[in-house]
């Protein structure tokens, strides 16, 4: 059986050893306390990892923050993971005819939700709460590479009527679904590897649909105005 091969990674100008198969993430907490915000990805020589990633081979990291555009793009794609999957356990999903997000504002995204439920900011209070038990749990959110036509089996089965029929135009054989807590859904982009790297967010009522708040680039740790 052959031994397992050790790593080198260079990793905030120091050069470090790593078993085979090591996540990014352990790398991550071993440099965190050098950096004022949540480390959300690696760049690995020039491409983006997740920290779910393993080493698989000797490599420079740098380390990617929500003060980086990719970091904040990320918490913001992980934010709404989070608030979709807490909106269809506080209303049910069989109440939910669809959730979608429109466009941004500043530093926030307008999202319409419709079904049989009364959007007021009582159940956005509600939404919210389950968000921030759901960060506090630390629940993993997990990617799966699957065939198309089995992630639009998935979605008819979750009921997301609007995603299976988005899928079935697709030319891509294969396509990356995200899961939380029994929840899945489809996001093109990268995710930070469970909730409890989202813990600054607000939703308030807006216009015929509501805001998700979110922090800025330069003030990760603050809602945005």
């Amino acid at each position: 059986m052959e031994e397992k091969r050790t790593i080198k990674v260079t990793v905030a100008g120091e050069e470090r050893t790593y078993p085979y198969g090591t996540p990014y993430c352990t790398v991550a907490a071993d440099v965190q306390d050098r950096f004022p915000w949540d480390i959300l990805l690696v760049n690995r020589d020039g491409k983006l990892c997740e920290l779910h990633k393993v080493l698989d081979r000797d490599c420079s990291l740098k380390m990617v923050t929500a003060q980086d555009k990719p970091g904040i793009q990320t918490y913001e794609r992980s934010a709404v993971f989070l608030m979709l999957k807490a909106f269809y356990d506080v209303v049910g999903r069989e109440n939910v005819e669809r959730v979608s997000v429109e466009y941004s504002l500043s530093s926030a995204l307008f999202i319409l939700a419709r079904g049989n439920f009364t959007l007021d900011q009582a159940l956005l209070e509600r939404v919210e709460k389950r968000m921030r038990e759901l960060s506090a749990q630390a629940l993993p959110i997990e990617k799966q590479s699957i065939s198309t036509d089995d992630a639009i089996d998935l979605f008819r089965q979750a009921q997301l009527v609007h995603k299976a029929q988005l899928f079935a135009f697709r030319i891509n054989s294969r396509v990356n679904v995200y899961s939380l807590d029994g929840f899945v859904d489809y996001f093109y982009g990268y995710m930070v590897p469970d909730t409890s790297y989202i813990k600054c967010f607000g939703l308030e009522l807006f216009e015929n649909g509501f805001v998700l708040r979110l922090p800025t680039q330069k003030n990760p740790g603050q809602l945005g105005d």
